[in-house]
């Protein structure tokens, strides 16, 4: 799933080079893998896309991949504001399971 979220990304953005994903397994969600998307600055709202829209396809695509292997995942962009994000990623991962 990794090499296919980073195959999608480095094809949509203009600094492909910029582009890491790190892969995690969360710790409040046994089996759960996070994926974590790190780009450069000017890449962000082509990532995000208008209201949001590139980033849940995105999110659609990588889920259904893992669903078809039989695993768990969730997509997070990486952001400045790293508190505050995962506060609200952890009451939206509450609320999947």
């Amino acid at each position: 799933m990794k090499e296919l979220l980073e195959h999608i990304i480095k094809s949509i953005v203009n600094y492909p080079d910029d582009v890491s994903i790190e892969e995690r397994e969360s710790v409040d969600f046994p089996g759960l893998t996070i994926l974590t998307i790190d780009v450069n600055e000017n890449d962000k709202g082509v990532i995000i896309g208008r209201k949001g829209r590139t980033i849940n396809s995105i999110r659609d695509i990588i889920t259904i991949s893992a669903i078809r292997g039989n695993k768990r995942v969730r997509v997070i962009l990486k952001d400045d504001k790293v508190e505050h994000r995962s506060e609200q990623e952890e009451d939206m991962l509450r609320d999947e399971i």
